[in-house]
């Protein structure tokens, strides 16, 4: 969230945030940390606009029109499931294109997977912040991407949250072998600095609070479904699910 943020505002000039979201816990956490670093970290930024919509919700033609209104230079968009459908095909249909980045449009929701329910033609220039993405060009990806495709078919797209899938067991594994046993406890204690040098994403350390340092990375999305690499930080980024001063 932070790092997307901030390369936004930096990169993109992008002053005022639109924060759209389903109605769930993940979303509505996430935009108050947004809110928070937006408000108070960003120069001369500020939130315009704050919606949340239920699970499978179809009808975004009101919130479009408030956006269009207000004018913000980003939707910060976490939509989940099938309401993502509706909402960029809504969007690209009332003229709001992220093509043409007015307003522009970052996620933190919308995997490749995602992505072939929506169309690509659909969501082509919208930006997404994540750890991973299909496209990534470095030596464990390609035979990570071979193999699943060799084993689920050629059209199979690899998104963000399949390869957190694929990390955990192998995540679980160096840590059942580090602690010398399958006691929950005893794993848990020997997790922190734990490396796995395989994954997809690129080498992941497990901070001392079970999550893992990873690299942040921006994608574009293409009309072909995939996403085109355009940023990524220099250094792992230190895993913190709520930071302090962001409550």
């Amino acid at each position: 969230i932070i790092a997307g943020l901030n390369w936004v505002e930096k990169e993109k000039q992008a002053k005022t945030f639109y924060l759209l979201g389903s109605d769930y816990i993940w979303p509505r956490t996430s935009n108050k940390i947004a809110r928070k670093h937006i408000e108070n970290f960003l120069p001369d930024s500020k939130v315009v606009g704050e919606e949340y919509y239920p699970l499978g919700h179809t009808q975004f033609n009101s919130v479009i029109n408030k956006i269009r209104l207000r004018k913000p230079d980003v939707i910060y968009a976490i939509v989940v499931g099938g309401s993502n459908v509706a909402f960029y095909k809504q969007l690209k249909a009332a003229g709001l294109d992220p093509a043409g980045e007015s307003p522009m449009v970052l996620t933190i929701s919308v995997t490749e997977e995602v992505i072939r329910g929506i169309g690509g033609e659909n969501i082509e220039g919208t930006y997404a912040c994540m750890k991973y993405f299909q496209s990534l060009q470095n030596e464990n990806n390609l035979a990570f991407v071979k193999a699943f495709k060799d084993m689920w078919g050629e059209d199979i797209v690899i998104g963000d949250v399949t390869q957190a899938a694929y990390l955990g067991p192998w995540l679980w594994k160096l840590t059942v072998e580090k602690a010398g046993s399958f006691d929950i406890d005893k794993i848990a204690a020997a997790s922190p600095g734990v490396e796995f040098k395989g994954a997809p994403e690129g080498y992941v350390r497990i901070h001392e609070n079970h999550h893992l340092w990873s690299k942040t990375r921006v994608g574009k999305a293409r009309a072909d479904g995939q996403y085109d690499l355009i940023y990524e930080t220099a250094d792992l980024v230190e895993p913190d699910p709520y930071p302090k001063g962001y409550q």
